[in-house]
């Protein structure tokens, strides 16, 4: 909960940027580990899809946060669209993501799902790191709780609005980071080595994240302090998990193949 890690000579070293540099090296070497099993030929193709996967998913998840939280008036679309220190939404990167994947895998003419399958393994363990770095912001906090083990932001600098500063809110960021860790483990330690073995199809295991990441989102906007509304009662991340969902579920169907996952 330090936004500001340091000042040097002006400059201000945040906590968040850290910790996204620290989960994205952990997906490089998760990627570059896996890169055979990706249809990559050469280095150049891993550092091109590297390429592709931060622009993809930078565009996607800025379009979506000014779509859900600027209004449509051009001084704020102005300041939101030309600030580089917040507005990201992560649903929104998940669809420049499989763009950008789907891009590059027709370009090299790799296989589009096996390549989104190692990727969005590598897409959940940064999005552990992405989630702490958010609860070191102060972005994406939860609702004010009771409990226990409610959160108080304080420092000037957080992106908690100054109404809630000082009060106790739930540590949405925290629960996000726990869930997508066991999620992370779950795919690696049981989905992955099925794709291996081909007892599973391509585009199996990112079906599996998607709806297990959906839930996950799905449960934790009900906390979450910030939420966009949506329909019917439901807040847009919501809306859009369940779009998630049923995409997850539709890839599950299609392509499962026996012998089962457990089996």
């Amino acid at each position: 909960m330090q936004p500001v890690l340091f000042s040097f000579l002006g400059w201000r070293f945040y906590s968040y940027g850290l910790l996204i540099a620290v989960g994205g090296l952990a997906a490089y070497r998760l990627w570059h580990s896996q890169r055979r099993s990706m249809g990559l030929r050469s280095d150049e193709d891993f550092w091109l899809l590297l390429n592709f996967l931060f622009l993809g998913g930078f565009i996607g998840g800025r379009i979506l946060y000014l779509v859900e939280y600027v209004p449509y008036r051009w001084p704020e679309l102005k300041a939101a669209l030309f600030s580089f220190n917040s507005g990201f939404s992560v649903l929104g990167a998940f669809g420049g993501v499989v763009a950008a994947v789907w891009v590059f895998a027709c370009w090299r003419r790799c296989g589009f799902l096996s390549m989104l399958d190692h990727v969005c393994l590598g897409a959940a363990l940064w999005h552990v790191f992405g989630r702490l770095g958010c609860f070191a912001a102060g972005c994406c906090y939860g609702r004010p709780t009771v409990r226990a083990w409610g959160v108080r932001f304080t420092d000037p600098s957080s992106m908690v609005p100054v109404g809630l500063r000082g009060v106790a809110l739930h540590p949405t960021q925290l629960y996000e980071a726990a869930g997508e860790l066991l999620i992370f483990l779950c795919l690696w330690l049981a989905v992955r080595p099925c794709l291996e073995r081909g007892q599973i199809k391509p585009g199996f295991l990112t079906g599996a994240y998607f709806l297990a990441y959906s839930i996950l989102r799905f449960s934790l906007e009900f906390w979450r302090g910030d939420t966009a509304p949506g329909l019917v009662g439901l807040s847009a991340g919501q809306i859009l998990s369940l779009g998630l969902g049923f995409a997850g579920l539709g890839l599950i169907l299609w392509r499962r193949e026996a012998p089962c996952i457990l089996s």
